[in-house]
């Protein structure tokens, strides 16, 4: 009963805290994608430079580990391990015609 009569008395405040929650998960979900790309980038070549090639397993769990370090834990709460394998396929397949453009990289 009493959480009852705190939601009831609290609701106007509840909504508010809800609002703002959503609207910081909304505002990350599309803004700061492309800073998690860039940071997979770099650590994608970092991959690609360290292990060669023939080891695409092997780099691709090198690289969910390193960006796990470098991302803060809030954000990693939002970007689940499904999504950032997918992030990396796409960073990949990018890094591949910049490499091919600039061997120096």
């Amino acid at each position: 009963m009493d959480i009852i009569k705190f939601l009831v008395s609290n609701w106007v405040s509840l909504l508010l805290v809800l609002a703002f929650i959503s609207v910081l998960i909304f505002l990350y979900r599309h803004g700061r994608i492309e800073v998690v790309k860039k940071i997979l980038f770099a650590l994608v070549s970092r991959a690609e430079k360290e292990f060669g090639a023939g080891t695409g397993e092997l780099k691709k769990a090198a690289v969910i580990e390193w960006i796990y370090e470098k991302l803060p834990k809030i954000v990693t709460v939002f970007i689940t391990p499904k999504e950032i394998e997918r992030l990396i396929e796409s960073v990949l397949e990018y890094a591949k015609t910049r490499w091919a453009a600039n061997t120096a990289l």
